[in-house]
């Protein structure tokens, strides 16, 4: 049996397979899609959410999160901004339960004349049915890294698992910022308006609508993000967004002020949220993309997103690799 997205029972069902698998991803979460949703909607683009998931022998056994966006005569297939997924408890995905799945996508394909865009985690060590699909289809594949942070081992939340240089940094923080906290229960939209205008005053523009900033305060209220703030002189001069299922943690959206980045504005910030992640239960946190510098090949990345990356990988963990699939759709299918 195929349910889609506007079954009143689709994230619960979709949050089992996660939990049987043990990932559920932050970023795809009921209340992240809505934030995600809302820029293409700022930009005029149509869009439509495609997700489903397969029920077999009344267990939800392999889902799809995905959505097109059309504009311009073109339809793409992805998760509004970011890659789509799916999620699939393996060990109950019979071949014909595969079959009946792969013919459900390509309904969706049907429908789409652009560019098909899908992140696998590859978990297990074993590429999804959708990623070989797509391959099969034509697709290209590139390797995308990210530094997470493994709770499940022992000294992942130990600061000698940091770099060394950091620990000074983080006491510093914690002793002149005095980072502090918001999650459901204590947000107002009143902090999340100082975030939204320190990342406008030191952007230098407005990147997101007010409705876009309106949803992640949402998304903080919904329990499915928290705000950790850092203070100098009674004004917040740093602030970052963390993203959250039941497993995973995402570093999301920050701002500091740049008058003062010769000091650490962030380190004790980013350290409270990995603490905080870990009591809330998460298995992983991931703080983020790290580049090299052939890497992307065809697009090499900037010396301030290299110090960005190397920021990221010094709170420790590992580095994963995923795979960004990508299939051109010149016509109709």
């Amino acid at each position: 049996m195929i349910i889609s997205n506007d079954h009143p029972r689709f994230f619960e069902l979709l949050n089992q397979i996660g939990i049987s698998v043990g990932y559920q991803s932050a970023l795809h979460t009921q209340s992240g899609l809505t934030w995600y949703r809302q820029r293409p909607i700022d930009e005029g683009k149509s869009v439509q959410d495609r997700s489903f998931i397969l029920i077999l022998n009344d267990i939800p056994v392999i889902g799809f999160q995905g959505a097109t966006t059309t504009f311009d005569g073109k339809t793409d297939l992805l998760a509004y901004e970011i890659p789509c997924i799916s999620i699939e408890n393996k060990g109950k995905l019979t071949t014909k339960a595969t079959k009946t799945f792969l013919k459900e996508f390509d309904e969706i394909m049907k429908d789409l004349n652009g560019t098909i865009l899908y992140r696998d985690s590859i978990l297990d060590g074993e590429l999804s049915c959708l990623s070989k699909y797509l391959l099969r289809k034509g697709g290209k594949v590139k390797p995308n890294f990210s530094q997470v942070i493994d709770y499940n081992t022992g000294k992942a939340v130990e600061k000698s698992s940091i770099r060394k240089s950091y620990k000074s940094l983080i006491n510093w923080g914690n002793r002149e910022l005095r980072p502090k906290l918001y999650d459901e229960s204590n947000i107002t939209w009143d902090h999340m308006n100082v975030f939204r205008q320190l990342h406008i005053d030191e952007a230098g523009r407005e990147t997101r609508s007010g409705a876009s900033w309106r949803l992640q305060y949402e998304m903080v209220k919904a329990g499915e993000a928290f705000v950790v703030f850092g203070h100098l002189n009674n004004e917040v001069v740093s602030a970052g967004l963390f993203m959250h299922s039941n497993t995973h943690c995402f570093y999301g959206v920050s701002a500091s002020r740049r008058a003062l980045f010769e000091k650490p504005m962030f380190h004790s910030l980013m350290w409270l949220a990995i603490l905080h992640a870990k009591k809330l239960g998460c298995s992983w946190f991931e703080v983020g993309e790290q580049l090299y510098p052939n890497h992307p090949l065809e697009n090499s990345p900037s010396k301030k997103e290299l110090g960005i990356s190397e920021f990221k990988a010094g709170f420790g963990g590992k580095t994963i690799c995923q795979l960004l699939l990508t299939l051109e759709l010149s016509k109709k299918e």
